[in-house]
C-alpha cells in the first residue's frame, strides 16, 4: 500500500529509509582476511608484521634473477605491502608461492595489464575452494594487484571477458 501526502508527496517509512542506508554502508565496508593458505594447506597470515593495524598475509616471490618474499596487506583494496627479502619493480611479473612449503598459488584467469600476467588464488581454507577464494594480479602495480573475491573476479570475466 502506498501513502501519499495531501499535496500528493510520496511517504516513505523511517524503516524502510534505515535498511537502504544500511545496505549502503555495507556496500562501502572492506573486508580483512583473517584467514589465509597455500593450495597445500599452510597458515600464510604473518602475525609479526602488522599493515595499517592489521596481520599481513606472507608471500614469497621469484623471478629471473631475483626471489624474496613480502607482506601485504590483509585489507581489501589496499596496495600497502612491506618487502622483507629481494626487490618487487613496478610492472614485474613474479612467480607467487608459498614462503613455508614452496608450492606455487593457483591462477585463477589470465589478467590484461601485461602478456603472462594472471591472477593467482589465496584460499581462505585450508582446502583450496576457488568459491572461498581472494584473487590478484602477480605483476606490481597492476590496478588489479589489490585481493578481491575470486568469485566476483570470474563473474567480471564472464561478463566482460576481460578483468
Amino acid at each position: 500500500m502506498t501513502i501519499y501526502t495531501n499535496n500528493g508527496r510520496l511517504i516513505i517509512p523511517l524503516v524502510k529509509r534505515k535498511k537502504k542506508a544500511q545496505k549502503m554502508d555495507e556496500d562501502k565496508v572492506r573486508y580483512i582476511v583473517t584467514k589465509a593458505y597455500c593450495p597445500k594447506g599452510c597458515n600464510i597470515i604473518d602475525h609479526e608484521i602488522d599493515i595499517n593495524g592489521f596481520p599481513g598475509i606472507r608471500i614469497a616471490f621469484k623471478r629471473d634473477g631475483m626471489e624474496g618474499e613480502f607482506v601485504v596487506s590483509a585489507i581489501e583494496g589496499d596496495f600497502d605491502k612491506k618487502v622483507l627479502r629481494g626487490e618487487l619493480t613496478e610492472g614485474a611479473k613474479d612467480e607467487l608461492y608459498c614462503p613455508h612449503c614452496g608450492t606455487a598459488f593457483e591462477k585463477l584467469v589470465n589478467c590484461k595489464c601485461t602478456d603472462g600476467a594472471d591472477m593467482v588464488v589465496i584460499g581462505l581454507t585450508p582446502k583450496l575452494n576457488f568459491n572461498n577464494a581472494i584473487t590478484f594480479c602477480n605483476v606490481t602495480g597492476c590496478s588489479n594487484g589489490a585481493f578481491i573475491k575470486s568469485g566476483d573476479a570470474l563473474m567480471h570475466v564472464r561478463l566482460h571477458e576481460a578483468l
